[in-house]
């Protein structure tokens, strides 16, 4: 396999180091900073650096992972689809859901394999308990996650980034959409700090029934992440950044244990699924990770007015 990765940051370097680790015969790099992509070139020997996106789609790769900030994105996922190139994007998917509509019509137009980068859905403790939601009914899900600014420029900035809340926040309202339906947002608030929105707090109704709450802020100096959900039938608890399945009064199972590091797995787990054409391989695509961006959207807008 021929796969590039645009974007050498702490994203681009997890995902080359991945796919360098699944002993693909090329790996080829770009970033608009060459300095990043030689780094990344001496920890991952044999691998190519391309100065250029054009250079990129010229070398005809198998797969394309697209490691850039989200405001950035649309055109590499354009022509990867005009080249039919399977492609992977890490999340958000951009700063608001209009900024995919263009290339979702694309995909309509040309069905092209393509992966968004939830990893939490990837983990052992979360398809445990997706498991046992199944034919349970949710009486509520309280959440929190809480951590601290990203030090990269473009992390904090509204037109970059969609905020830090729509960054990374993101993964917590994933979450709930995967483990209980889609969900509708009910109320929001937020404590802005210098126009934007490090801590807010909301209340959700759930498609399968019962209610939720999530906390989000990046003002602390740690992280902590909790989900916990209540069902008629007992309590689950997922915790940490690992999501470790730390409370379970509904079953004795134990959840299996994680072989590979998360970031490796979901990027196996695309590769493999361009290698052999299963696309049940991916957990989310571009139009699922769509349905999460508007719910962000939807947030967003809440606290605006």
């Amino acid at each position: 396999m021929r796969v590039a990765v645009v974007g050498c940051g702490r994203m681009g370097r997890e995902r080359a180091k991945a796919v360098h680790s699944f002993e693909t015969s090329t790996l080829l790099l770009h970033d608009e900073d060459p300095s990043r992509a030689r780094s990344l070139a001496l920890e991952c020997s044999g691998a190519r650096i391309l100065s250029s996106a054009t250079e990129l789609f010229r070398e005809e790769p198998d797969a394309l992972f697209i490691c850039t900030p989200p405001h950035c994105r649309e055109e590499l996922e354009s022509r990867a689809i005009d080249s039919g190139i399977a492609f992977f994007v890490e999340k958000p998917i951009g700063t608001n859901a209009r900024q995919t509509v263009t290339v979702l019509e694309r995909l309509c137009q040309r069905k092209v394999l393509n992966a968004v980068g939830y990893m939490n859905r990837y983990r052992n403790s979360v398809v445990h308990v997706k498991g046992l939601l199944r034919s349970r009914r949710i009486i509520g899900i309280a959440a929190h996650w809480i951590g601290k600014k990203y030090n990269v420029p473009w992390w904090l900035d509204r037109n970059l980034s969609g905020g830090p809340f729509n960054e990374q926040a993101t993964h917590l309202l994933d979450l709930f959409r995967y483990l209980a339906g889609d969900v509708e947002i009910v109320n929001a608030v937020s404590n802005a700090s210098e126009g934007i929105d490090t801590t807010v707090i909301g209340l959700l109704r759930l498609r399968r029934g019962g209610l939720g709450t999530f906390l989000y802020s990046c003002d602390a100096n740690d992280k902590d992440i909790l989900i916990s959900i209540e069902t008629p039938d007992g309590v689950l608890e997922l915790r940490g950044w690992d999501l470790e399945l730390a409370r379970n009064t509904i079953d004795n199972n134990p959840v299996v244990t994680e072989l590979k590091p998360i970031f490796e797995k979901e990027t196996h787990a695309f590769l493999s699924a361009v290698s052999s054409g299963d696309q049940s391989l991916i957990l989310t695509d571009l139009a699922d990770a769509y349905q999460t961006q508007r719910v962000m959207d939807d947030i967003v807008q809440m606290l605006r007015s």
